[in-house]
């Protein structure tokens, strides 16, 4: 019995062994995540976060663990949040379930930000998962994962329920998830993965992954693992890096790749992020929201465009009508709404004089608040205040006012009842924010409101009646009543139902960009066609310095190291700095002098420009640092930065060789003036690097390497590169070199010299040099980008 009793205890370790092993996977791979996490009870306690959340809300997890989750929520917002789980939990009616939305969200210190919350419901296990992305902060970091726990019982039972948990939140995530081994096999996958690549996670587990990669990464990948593998160098372990990946249909996409490894279980995670996915979904639901706002009828879409809650109010003050979104906002029913005296929604110090406001204007008629826009503080049943946005306006005929508000606090959502009267909605109409036409099927305008008047500067009066074409600029006017004949003889619709930017025309002639939203009506038999206008002067204005701004960036970066550029915005001051690690080159034509004296400027210029276009070409493959040129001669350096130079000799060196394959290529252009050869010198050691000027930066170097650079070209052999011994020593294994003997080299006395002679062709990074190659185009674009805002 003894015997048994032992095996099944050694079975129970091994088995809280392998639950441990499969749990710190799953919260490897959750702090491993892009975004935060958290997962409640249906008492809005938090039983789980990652360490996102925490680096995201400032809370350490001990301080999150046990508390309810409003308390990341704006006071607000908190104050109904466990109301609302409570009606889910009896109605299941799922509002936020299973959606994304923008919501606010509130940090330790008090601090609010925007964030998208996606909530997920894992399986039958009670709980619920949220995963929060900070819409500031896109880039996410890895965590520890949460502690063990103590009991060895206890641990079992709650790594089973969390394994079960954390599986239903991968699947629920975001990304696709991807944990492989030492091997390159495919462990586990989630739902995501299966989406968005198209095998099913059977065809997945036990693939190598690099089924998900084109054919040219594909090939090399298990290599580039077995490198890792061996030297424990990490390139992409801990980053995140844009490449293409491929579908079981063939197909490719851009996608982020972010990895990281499991160390005590020796796997390899990765999250990738399809793009092409992301941009469309945001495209869909823009359009999707878009169709869906016009599709309402002519008063809904008028109230949805203005404040979120409507009162009615009569000249003594008194709540005649209020909307389902006041309720809402202010806690009252209607039925204790209607009645009352409107100061019962401001705070005490306001509602003890509102009377006399009033009381005031009725006998001046001098208007300080109606029909304008201000903010105020609003007052709830529960006696609490929020911040809001008023706008008034006065219907006449009925002795009635009516007041729109904006809750300030929380998303621009407003559900509200359509008024009885049509009076009175069209004077609701005024408080919209953006222009309003309604037209008939004749295009004659039938009714504005009052921001259609002081944007295009017409009174109602003269826009009644009129043709729509008034308000367009002549190439389109003399047009558009054609459009509308022929939508009612086809019914094929071009811009009902959709937003599209066009040019409208003020009064005083004057043209604008806007937005323009149609969607069409029946009324009484009759079809009208609703119009929304907005201008967006500013917002265009905008994008046009943005892509200054970028302009200014790239050529910034044509003259300066990237890093060096950088420096130089944040700090206009005097940059120089020492670096103990880099390689310089210089290069020269041979017999130049000789040559050019029989050419003309014009020709010296021209073969210069071909020869060295096709060296800053090379430049930008290798991602080396150009000096200058002086003359013929054309002086190359590693990038000058410690942090960034651990293979940059040997990229020195391989630009050397290809500049030669160049001069080849030149060569058999047929020059006009003969062919021509260089004689290249290269050095390695401590240099002295900084910018000089003001005007037409340069970013120069100094110091012995570079004196030995210029004495390693100057005492080289035509078509030969000659390097010193540091080279040699530094370029690595994989270049082949030749011993040319010991010179006695200027300032530095005899010296052992060397002839590069060629190099063994490293692993193809196709995508890596494409970036590289696209790099060099960025000016011309940003400029290109400039041109098309201001045509």
């Amino acid at each position: 019995r003894s015997f048994w009793v032992a095996r099944a205890e050694a079975a129970l370790i091994e088995n809280n062994r392998s639950l441990e092993e499969n749990q710190n996977v799953m919260s490897g791979i959750l702090d491993a995540a892009f975004h935060a996490l958290f997962v409640i009870n249906d008492k809005c306690i938090i039983q789980m976060v990652n360490e996102k959340a925490c680096e995201v809300f400032g809370w350490k997890k001990e301080e999150f663990i046990g508390r309810n989750v409003n308390m990341i929520m704006p006071p607000e917002i908190a104050a109904h949040h466990d109301q609302y789980m409570k009606q889910y939990i009896e109605t299941g009616i799922k509002k936020m379930m299973g959606t994304q939305r923008e919501v606010t969200a509130q940090r330790k210190d008090g601090t609010t930000f925007p964030c998208s919350l996606g909530i997920s419901e894992p399986g039958q296990s009670g709980l619920f998962c949220g995963f929060i992305r900070d819409l500031t902060q896109e880039k996410a970091r890895e965590s520890e994962i949460i502690a063990k726990q103590v009991a060895a019982e206890k641990l079992s039972t709650e790594l089973r329920e969390n394994q079960g948990i954390i599986m239903g939140i991968l699947d629920a995530a975001f990304h696709a998830l991807f944990v492989i081994d030492e091997n390159c096999i495919i462990q586990m996958v989630n739902k995501k993965s299966c989406e968005v690549f198209g095998w099913t996670k059977e065809e997945f587990v036990g693939s190598n992954i690099n089924i998900i990669m084109p054919a040219h990464v594909a090939e090399k990948h298990d290599q580039y693992m077995k490198n890792y593998l061996e030297t424990g160098m990490k390139k992409m372990i801990g980053t995140q890096r844009e490449l293409i990946a491929c579908r079981k249909d063939g197909s490719t996409f851009p996608c982020v790749l972010g990895l990281s490894e499991t160390e005590k279980a020796g796997m390899i995670c990765g999250f990738i992020r399809d793009l092409t996915k992301d941009k469309a979904a945001q495209a869909a639901v823009l359009a999707k929201n878009a169709e869906l706002q016009i599709q309402q009828n002519l008063i809904m879409s008028i109230l949805d465009a203005s404040f979120d809650g409507l009162f009615v109010i009569d000249e003594h003050c008194t709540i005649q009508m209020v909307n389902t979104r006041s309720c809402e906002v202010f806690g009252w029913t209607k039925e204790e709404f209607i009645g009352q005296n409107i100061n019962m929604i401001m705070p005490p110090a306001i509602g003890e004089v509102h009377d006399g406001f009033m009381k005031n204007y009725l006998k001046t008629g001098f208007k300080k608040m109606i029909g304008t826009l201000r903010e105020v503080t609003a007052r709830r049943k529960d006696g609490t205040t929020f911040p809001c946005r008023l706008g008034l306006s006065e219907t006449k005929e009925s002795g009635m006012f009516c007041g729109f508000i904006h809750d300030l606090t929380d998303e621009k959502a407003a559900e509200a009842e359509i008024l009885a009267k049509k009076r009175l909605a069209e004077k609701i109409i005024d408080a919209a924010f953006d222009s309003l036409f309604v037209i008939n099927e004749r295009g004659i305008i039938e009714m504005v409101n009052a921001t259609s008047t002081t944007v295009f500067g017409w009174t109602t009066e003269e826009f009644i009646g009129q043709n729509i074409s008034m308000i367009m600029p002549s190439d389109h006017a003399e047009n558009h009543n054609s459009y509308l004949e022929r939508y009612m003889k086809t019914r094929f619709k071009k811009m009902i139902g959709k937003e599209r930017e066009v040019e409208a025309r003020r009064k005083d002639g004057s043209t604008f960009p806007c937005m323009l939203g149609i969607s069409e009506v029946e009324n009484g038999g009759s079809t009208q066609y609703v119009g929304f206008i907005r201008d967006v002067t500013i917002q265009k204005s905008l994008l046009l310095a943005q892509a200054e701004r970028e302009a200014s960036d790239s050529l910034l970066y044509n003259i300066l190291p990237e890093h060096i550029a950088n420096r130089l915005k944040e700090d206009p001051s005097h940059i120089a700095d020492l670096y103990s690690n880099t390689t310089i080159l210089f290069a020269d034509i041979v017999g130049f002098t000789d040559r050019t004296s029989m050419m003309s400027p014009h020709d010296v210029v021209v073969m210069l420009n071909d020869v060295f276009s096709r060296f800053d070409y090379l430049v930008d493959i290798y991602e080396l640092n150009k000096v200058k040129t002086i003359g013929d001669c054309y002086m190359v350096t590693s990038i000058p930065s410690d942090e960034l130079e651990h293979d940059g000799c040997a990229r020195v060196c391989r630009f050397a060789l290809d500049m030669f394959k160049a001069v080849r290529a030149f060569n058999n252009t047929g020059p006009r003036h003969g062919q021509i050869n260089f004689r290249i010198g290269i050095a390695t050691g401590q240099v002295v690097a900084g910018v000089v000027g003001t005007k037409r930066f340069l970013f120069d170097m100094w110091g012995d390497a570079v004196n030995v650079a210029a004495r390693m070209e100057q005492s080289g052999l035509a078509g030969q590169i000659q390097v010193s011994k540091e080279v040699v020593e530094k370029a690595g294994s994989e270049f082949t070199f030749e011993l040319r003997g010991t010179l006695n080299i200027k300032g530095k006395g005899p010296m052992e010299v060397f002839i590069l002679k060629s190099a063994q062709e490293p692993a193809a990074r196709h995508s890596e040099i494409d970036r590289r190659k696209s790099s060099s185009s960025r000016a011309l674009r940003a400029c290109s980008m400039i041109d098309n805002f201001r045509d």
